[in-house]
């Protein structure tokens, strides 16, 4: 369906079959940092956006701004059944995509009047699908930082911002990545005696599917401003670890060699670290053996994809079960699975999408890293 806004022609886009219009939008318009990863970005774009739009459980619409037939400007608008904002669901858009302003109205008059068709009023964004090549919010600073899976970008000239402030939408949320210092933290060598530390492998962690996603309901960071999570998420971040060769798990160097510390040592001697998902830092309840919290970090897949040594990774996820906060768990796993990370070569390690406002995990993380760069999430109430 095409429409006239404002002069400008924007074509709708919500079926499989027409998605090669969004591939030559994207291909045109979209910036990516590092161009020999565009292809890709692009493909895994089209591969969870041709999946959606055969979905009964999401509502989606690819919106293409056209000059003269030429794409001029694109956002994708959608009503994912896993999002939350504040724990209420919204509408969100992503990969909003325009040189001016008034192409960019034009785009998000459309998405407004999707929000309003499905009787959503909160519209909020970007959130840019999926995660695995998107992210949160406009960047705002360090973009010198590396391309990283997870981890918003955008044009370090982009006006999207300025673009959306002026359209009414107000900068509601800010994020920010930091850059973990080498030095383990303090209070992390110690382990309560009601833990016991581990991993698993990728097919034990899938079983536990149902358990961690429990988890992630009831945790500590569950109330947050955007969370684009539940079993969607899941699933994508153990297709995730799939991608990594088995390779990498042929630690460079013993970690054993990099701590003294007893339930450390304890744990890699009680797993083969070549065939459990080394990613995934957990602590278990000793007489339950449910997971009382994880830290669910990622490899940075542009650098597989690139063919380049594995050397980067975000710490993506922490999920502490309420009951077990604050008794050290999160600093315990985290000097766990940092020894870990070093013996399989990372060397970078970024914690993500930090929440200004979770008070937690800035007084947590902050003394312990460097930010490195910021994002902004944007919404506005559809009258």
């Amino acid at each position: 369906m095409t429409i006239l806004v404002q002069d400008i022609d924007v074509v709708e886009i919500n079926s499989f079959q027409l998605l090669s219009l969004a591939r030559q939008a994207l291909e045109l318009l979209l910036y990516v940092p590092d161009e020999r990863q565009k292809p890709r970005i692009i493909q895994e774009i089209l591969n969870y956006y041709g999946e959606k739009f055969q979905s009964p459980e999401h509502s989606v619409s690819i919106f293409i701004a056209l000059n003269e037939n030429i794409p001029a400007g694109l956002v994708i608008c959608q009503i994912d059944p896993d999002y939350r904002t504040y724990s209420r669901r919204a509408t969100t858009f992503g990969w909003l995509l325009a040189d001016d302003l008034d192409t960019c109205a034009a785009l998000m008059e459309r998405c407004e009047l999707f929000a309003k068709e499905h009787k959503l009023r909160k519209l909020r964004g970007p959130i840019n699908y999926p995660k695995l090549v998107g992210g949160i919010g406009v960047q705002t600073s360090g973009f010198n930082a590396p391309l990283l899976n997870g981890i918003n970008f955008n044009h370090p000239e982009s006006r999207i911002l300025e673009f959306l402030n002026e359209l009414g939408y107000e900068s509601e949320s800010k994020y920010s990545c930091v850059h973990v210092i080498d030095k383990p933290w303090e209070k992390g060598d110690i382990v309560g005696p009601e833990y016991r530390l581990g991993y698993l492998t990728l097919e034990e962690l899938i079983s536990r599917k149902d358990e961690i996603m429990e988890l992630a309901a009831n945790s500590l960071y569950s109330i947050l401003a955007d969370a684009p999570g539940g079993p969607s998420r899941f699933d994508e971040m153990m297709y995730h670890y799939a991608q990594v060769p088995p390779e990498y798990y042929q630690l460079i160097i013993d970690p054993r060699k990099l701590t003294n510390v007893p339930e450390f040592l304890e744990t890699y001697n009680s797993c083969d670290l070549e065939t459990v998902v080394t990613w995934v830092h957990i602590a278990f309840e000793k007489e339950t053996d449910k997971i009382a919290g994880l830290i669910m970090t990622l490899p940075n897949l542009y650098q597989l994809w690139a063919g380049e040594a594995l050397t980067h990774c975000n710490v993506d996820t922490v999920m502490i079960a309420k009951q077990h906060a604050g008794k050290g768990v999160f600093s315990s796993i985290h000097n766990m699975g940092k020894s870990i990370v070093v013996a399989a070569g990372i060397s970078f390690i970024e914690g993500t999408t930090i929440w200004a406002n979770n008070d937690r995990a800035v007084k947590t993380v902050f003394p312990h890293a460097k930010q490195l760069r910021t994002h902004v999430v944007v919404q506005k109430r559809v009258k």
